[in-house]
């Protein structure tokens, strides 16, 4: 497979159809990623290849999901963060539903798994992950993001810069939740901003030496002095009277302010209103799946998902055009 070219069409973030040149370079692999994944090349530049083939698809039918949930996830970032799309979360760039093997394609990562490298960091290093990562989760609250599986598996490190991976579980901010966050009580059915900061915490506790990490609710009693002040709050403290990112990051004493983007949302309200047509009248006109064919939320939120970007996509595009 290495070294075969592929012409393949694809949407980018806002819905925009693409034909591109693909050149398989070899297998790629993340330990927190359940997805077929290749490195390849385009335009000279290389890419992450997320994928669901044909055998895996009829075997494990949910990996369509987890697709549509790292599309999902990429394409409000995009949209959110578009040129000053920052370094610490992976990139979304195309993707395409529409055919037999689905795929997201996402710009090169980072660095390397960061699970070998924790290890050895000193106490610079340690600081650096802390304030990387909080920034990773403050920069994905601004988009509205929940990760939704926040463990060293899905971090990169390289030279002091932490990058958040993988977003097969995301869900967006203010829907109803498909699961229970880690340490999210029953009786809360909103997908909130702070739900990755549990997770957050223990992943902090677990680069620190000597700190056993134990679970949702370590015993804490031995850490640091300067480890619980910062982390208390989260572990002491249900979802909604958690700290936000921001808040975390003011105790490390750097710059916490949310960094430059866009509000799609409010930019192109005008497309939303069209998009609700457009959806309702798809959703109605759909057929069940025949039997044997496996069940995909791709044939409902995705074509839905579908027109909103092709309804935002037209509306950028009349917005340039009347200026």
């Amino acid at each position: 497979m290495s070294g075969q070219i592929e012409f393949v069409s694809c949407r980018d973030v806002w819905g925009v159809l693409r034909q591109i040149e693909i050149e398989d370079v070899n297998e790629f692999r993340t330990p927190g990623s359940v997805l077929d994944q290749r490195l390849v090349r385009v335009n000279g530049r290389n890419y992450v290849r997320k994928f669901v083939s044909r055998t895996a698809g009829r075997r494990d039918p949910q990996r369509y999901d987890l697709l549509e949930n790292e599309i999902r996830a990429g394409c409000r970032l995009g949209q959110v963060f578009g040129e000053r799309f920052p370094p610490d979360l992976a990139g979304l760039v195309a993707y395409n539903v529409d055919v037999e093997q689905p795929f997201a394609l996402l710009r090169e990562y980072v660095g390397a798994p960061a699970a070998d490298q924790v290890r050895h960091f000193d106490d610079g290093q340690r600081k650096a992950f802390e304030q990387g990562l909080f920034r990773a989760m403050q920069n994905l609250g601004v988009a509205g993001i929940v990760h939704g599986a926040v463990t060293i598996d899905a971090v990169r490190w390289h030279d002091g810069r932490l990058q958040l991976v993988d977003f097969e579980s995301a869900e967006r901010v203010g829907e109803l939740r498909r699961r229970r966050s880690l340490g999210q009580p029953t009786g809360v059915d909103q997908v909130d901003v702070r739900d990755d900061m549990l997770a957050a915490a223990i992943l902090v506790r677990h680069v620190q030496p000597g700190v056993p990490s134990n679970g949702s609710s370590p015993d804490r009693s031995r850490d640091p002095d300067r480890l619980r002040a910062l982390l208390d709050p989260v572990f002491d403290n249900p979802v909604d009277r958690r700290p936000y990112p921001a808040d975390l990051l003011a105790k490390l004493r750097v710059d916490n302010r949310p960094p430059p983007h866009d509000d799609p949302d409010g930019l192109l309200a005008a497309g939303h209103d069209l998009f609700e047509h457009v959806s309702q009248g798809k959703l109605g006109s759909q057929e069940p799946e025949p039997p044997g064919k496996p069940s995909r939320r791709r044939g409902r939120w995705m074509r839905s998902f579908l027109a909103l970007t092709v309804v935002l996509a037209t509306t950028v595009i009349g917005l340039v055009v009347s200026k």
